[in-house]
């Protein structure tokens, strides 16, 4: 899949987990005391042999970005592709923080444009998974299809103001 590249977007609302992001995204809490959740979108995605990643940071990125260093860990750091930190930025039109997914993209076209690849893999950091995206893709080029999206049903789940649990 080496025209395929990866984007997480981090900006994931975080009421549920508010205690544990106070000082850090949702996708920099640690798994297993070594990992983070992020680290599992990232290997599945180099698993995919997805060699050019961008993790669009919304807040509370500095841990994350301290986690994710140069990239090297997940042997994406190479010359013109690799592991590309996005945070946000202050413009006309943007005052620091992303209003969504479709604000964070349309602020991040230039690293978009500058691409190589044709397709791009968009996913939020609150995916724990262990998995390769080549079946999805197969199946997104063999339908034509403009858009495709991969998702599993929620079960069901009993919210209160303490959190969710199933």
């Amino acid at each position: 899949m080496k025209n395929v590249m990866g984007i997480i977007y981090t900006g994931e609302k975080d009421e549920f987990l508010r205690e544990l992001t106070i000082l850090r995204a949702i996708a920099a809490l640690p798994i297993a005391g070594r990992y983070r959740i992020i680290d599992f979108l990232i290997s599945s995605m180099v698993n995919s042999n997805i060699n050019n990643v961008g993790v669009i940071m919304q807040k509370n990125y500095h841990s994350l970005m301290d986690h994710l260093g140069s990239g090297k860990e997940y042997d994406l750091h190479g010359k013109n592709d690799g592991l590309f930190i996005l945070p946000p930025f202050l413009t006309r039109e943007n005052v620091g923080v992303y209003k969504g997914l479709l604000d964070a993209l349309r602020s991040n076209m230039s690293y978009l444009r500058r691409s190589k690849q044709e397709y791009v893999i968009v996913t939020n950091s609150l995916f724990v998974i262990n998995g390769k995206f080549n079946g999805m893709f197969d199946l997104h080029v063999q339908k034509d299809a403009d858009i495709t999206m991969m998702y599993s049903k929620e079960p069901d789940i009993q919210r209160s103001e303490s959190g969710a649990y199933l």
